[in-house]
């Protein structure tokens, strides 16, 4: 998919901005930023919706490297004190308040942020705006699956012995189902234990755990896999580009979080990080990202949901409030032990 306005209506856009008072296009000279994004969807879209604007907006080419929360964290903490990796940062609730413990982002100026304003309060985050929601549900391959999953319950039926497939604990979607099956067996953030005994059963159905969410995606393309865990928009995308996969909600509530963006602290180019985060929660990036294949769902007040996001997930941001949350705290207080554990026990 490429950029959906034309040339003329999309500088007009950028052009018109309030932010390019305060970013005039002199300020930036013939440069590169280097950020940081997610594998599979995130990648796709960013590269052909969010650095075309951004380039557009500001003259400077932009480098996106695709790696997970939990991979960005660590180069930044490997480099701390000297030249950081990348200059802005995408990361989910649990990593991103680790990496504002550890000093390793920047609070983030609404003044440099023209667009900061228009977001949906609970997306205005001191250190960085958050940049959409996540929902995670069930996919699976309608063809080999004739009824509908309901809930995670469904994931354990015997007649999907060796072709369940979920994700490692580096990836936020592996540790939010594991957190849910775990609150809905009795535990809680702080007892994990009835969650672990719980997806232990799981282990005769289960095909594959993929490192992050390209891996997986590509489990399903190849048919390795013909149900299981699964972000809602990289489900929808696959669909869009023809794979038999349908994404449903579970019936105990969607488990999600925020997404992130930050400027790194000590960033090499600190306006074009702004410019570029700024970018990404701008009315018109938003609105593109929300259109299928991508079914991005938007943070900005500006930005009315529609498509998919409004037939699966959600009407309005109030919609989202209504969704399961966890408390990230208590989460990273446990996570690299629980990661240990997941490793020796549940990785096939």
């Amino acid at each position: 998919m490429t950029f959906e306005m034309s040339r003329r209506g999309f500088l007009a856009s950028v052009s018109s901005a309030a932010g390019l008072a305060l970013l005039p296009r002199g300020a930036f000279a013939a440069d590169e930023l280097v950020a940081a994004t997610f594998g599979g969807t995130w990648a796709n879209v960013q590269k052909q919706i969010l650095a075309p604007y951004f380039t557009k907006r500001t003259g400077a080419s932009v480098v996106q490297s695709p790696m997970l929360a939990t991979e960005q964290i660590a180069k930044l903490t490997a480099a701390k004190g000297n030249q950081p990796p990348f200059d802005v940062a995408m990361l989910d609730e649990g990593p991103a308040l680790e990496a504002i413990d550890a000093g390793l982002i920047a609070k983030y100026d609404p003044a440099k942020s023209p667009n900061f304003a228009a977001l949906n309060p609970q997306f205005q985050g001191a250190y960085g705006p958050a940049i959409t929601m996540q929902a995670i549900g069930i996919a699976y391959n309608p063809k080999t699956v004739k009824t509908p999953p309901t809930s995670w319950e469904d994931l354990w039926k015997p007649e999907y012995k060796g072709r369940v497939g979920i994700t490692s604990l580096a990836s936020t979607l592996g540790l939010a189902f594991l957190l849910d099956i775990n609150r809905l067996a009795g535990g809680t953030e702080a007892n994990m234990e009835p969650g672990f005994k719980k997806l232990k059963t799981l282990l005769p159905n289960l095909a594959a755990v993929s490192a992050n969410f390209g891996a997986h995606g590509a489990l399903f393309q190849q048919g390795e896999i013909d149900i299981g865990v699964q972000n809602f928009n990289f489900a929808e995308e696959l669909k869009a580009k023809g794979v038999p996969i349908e994404f449903v909600r579970v019936s105990t509530g969607t488990p999600a979080w925020k997404t992130t963006m930050h400027v790194v602290a000590g960033a090499l180019k600190p306006d074009l990080a702004y410019a570029y985060v700024d970018s990404q929660i701008s009315p018109d990036v938003q609105g593109e990202m929300q259109k299928s294949p991508w079914n991005v769902i938007p943070t900005s007040s500006k930005v009315p949901y529609g498509g998919l996001v409004a037939e699966k997930i959600a009407k309005s941001p109030a919609d989202l409030d209504k969704m399961v949350f966890f408390d990230w705290k208590v989460v990273n207080q446990n996570r690299a032990a629980w990661t240990q554990q997941f490793n020796r026990d549940i990785r096939v």
